[in-house]
């Protein structure tokens, strides 16, 4: 029961649900838009991150999985940073960050993730460090918005990113300063940060409203997650955390969330298909 114990289960399912929710907000906003695109990837990935770290949870083998996991995040809130740098130095640093910081990354996690954990340490590092020195370029931009919402926006993408560098650089060094369970959550606290500030951004960039979509969006998500992730958080009550249910729970979780989140665009999509076969169907 240890590794599965069911306040450990709890806790975990309550950071992947508002990382997974996040995520996908971010992306149903406008996928398009390359800042949104990387830090759903960044929130998205934490949350794969955290089911996985939970059914694995005390495997010798997944050490090294757990530091590129715990590193993917910030590489890609790293990339949300440099679309948020002065103008003049966008480009030039974005094509370093996609041909050059990810590719030395990727080959990094390669050996890191099969158990090399200098590799792992040393991914470590460049992630952290590419993540305060954007976020340090981005100070320059900050100081350039006017008193608007921007400039609270920076405040939190500050504050969110020098606290998710910390909390990695404690995980990564194996650094137990807190249980395991807290440090998940902190982690969650950091990415949920980080997202929301994002969001003020674009909301500022598009015109649009921010507050009262995000508060829907939340409160019928949790919602959804509930009656749909309850059922299997009863069975596993009664019968066990076993793995099978951490995972069913997690899933369910999961589509509750998808499904009411991307339900616009979904609908959408579903509508083109049948319109789509309407018109082949009146053909013949």
């Amino acid at each position: 029961m240890g590794k599965y114990a069911p306040c450990v289960v709890w806790v975990s399912a309550a950071a992947f649900g508002v990382a997974w929710w996040l995520g996908l907000y971010l992306l149903a906003r406008d996928p398009r838009k390359p800042l949104l695109r990387r830090a759903a990837a960044g929130l998205l990935v934490y949350a794969a991150a955290v089911v996985a770290d939970r059914l694995a949870a005390g495997s010798a083998w997944f050490d090294g999985m757990r530091i590129v996991l715990v590193c993917a995040p910030v590489l890609a809130f790293s990339g949300v940073f440099v679309r948020l740098l002065p103008d003049r130095a966008v480009d030039r640093v974005d094509r370093l960050w996609r041909v050059g910081l990810i590719p030395l990354c990727a080959v990094l996690a390669m050996p890191a993730a099969a158990g090399f954990l200098p590799a792992g340490y040393g991914l470590g590092a460049l992630t952290l460090l590419a993540l305060l020195g954007t976020m340090l370029g981005m100070l320059g931009q900050h100081a350039e918005w006017s008193e608007d919402s921007r400039r609270s926006a920076a405040g939190l993408l500050t504050v969110g990113a020098l606290l998710l560098g910390l909390s990695a650089a404690l995980i990564l060094l194996g650094l137990n300063v807190l249980p395991s369970t807290a440090m998940l959550s902190v982690i969650a606290a950091d990415l949920v940060v980080l997202g929301l500030g994002i969001a003020v951004l674009d909301a500022y960039d598009a015109d649009r409203a921010l507050r009262a979509d995000l508060l829907r969006s939340v409160l019928v998500s949790a919602a959804t997650a509930a009656v749909f992730g309850g059922q299997a958080a009863l069975a596993l009550t009664l019968s066990g955390a076993r793995p099978a249910l951490v995972a069913l729970l997690f899933g369910a979780i999961a589509a509750a969330i998808t499904l009411q989140v991307l339900n616009a665009p979904l609908q959408a999509g579903a509508e083109r298909l049948a319109r789509r076969s309407g018109r082949l169907w009146a053909g013949r």
